[in-house]
């Protein structure tokens, strides 16, 4: 699949400073780029659901006593 995204003249000079720098070629450091944003995306994407299942107290919580009786009870090996 293709992607193409038009940039200014600027904002190409910056990603190919930027490419160069990191010793990537333009299409790894683009494909690289986009990923992370994908991911960063995801992550952010949990967070915002844990922080509103919180704030709606849908949530299991603990007291230092009941998590450490739960973690003793674990067999770790």
């Amino acid at each position: 699949m293709s992607i193409a995204v038009d940039l200014s003249p600027a904002d190409v000079a910056f990603v190919e400073e930027q490419a160069s720098a990191a010793n990537l070629s333009l299409e790894v450091f683009a494909y690289d780029a986009i990923m992370k944003a994908a991911n960063n995306a995801a992550y952010l994407a949990k967070l915002e659901l844990a922080d509103r299942q919180l704030r709606e107290g849908k949530v299991k919580t603990f007291t230092a006593e009941e998590w450490e009786k739960f973690v003793n009870e674990q067999d770790i090996y």
